[in-house]
């Protein structure tokens, strides 16, 4: 699948099949979230898998963001205590965000392999954090839900470029080519 049409085909996937994912292929998702790009190359994530129906269920309870029966649940965590140690006290917010870009990578890829997945915020961290074994300095941070999909999700609406891009400045709609093209 090329990288543009599968930007623009992922979904996020809330129903799946009962087929469970092979281990292999819960392999390849971790391995293109550990190539997401990390400030300064601290790779601050670790991620915590379970396929275990019991354990899903569990998380299940809390997080009332996760839908359906996923096959796969990967909480995906900043370990704040590497975050800290190579960036100080600032680096926690980086890590956030290299986490988040860890998690758009595995969503990618399971979308590449034929899964689909769901990106979940609404979730109890502590909870979650405690369900799943954590040390204090590994917080969840996102959970990602994934199994083959039940059918297909339908495409959901963007707003348009014109309402969310400004060129050079805010509230400039044109492009500098398109401002000296009428005067």
């Amino acid at each position: 699948m090329e990288l543009f049409e599968a930007i623009l085909s992922r979904r996020s996937v809330r129903r799946y099949a009962p087929d469970p994912i092979p281990p292999e292929v819960a392999g390849r998702l971790l391995e293109a979230a550990t190539w997401a790009p990390s400030g300064g190359n601290i790779q601050p994530w670790q991620f915590v898998v379970t396929s275990d129906p019991g354990q899903i269920e569990e998380l299940k309870s809390v997080s009332p963001g996760m839908f359906g029966r996923p096959r796969l649940v990967v909480a995906c965590c900043v370990d704040r205590r590497r975050a800290e140690e190579r960036s100080g006290p600032g680096g926690l917010h980086i890590a956030t965000l290299d986490v988040a870009m860890a998690t758009q990578n595995l969503l990618l890829a399971a979308h590449g392999l034929g899964l689909g997945a769901c990106a979940i915020l609404s979730f109890h961290p502590a909870a979650v954090q405690e369900l799943l074994g954590c040390p204090g300095w590994v917080v969840p941070t996102l959970l990602v839900a994934a199994g083959y999909p039940e059918a297909e999700t339908p495409r959901p609406s963007r707003r348009p470029l014109e309402e969310v891009t400004h060129h050079g400045a805010w509230g400039r709609r044109e492009t500098p080519g398109e401002r000296g093209a009428g005067s």
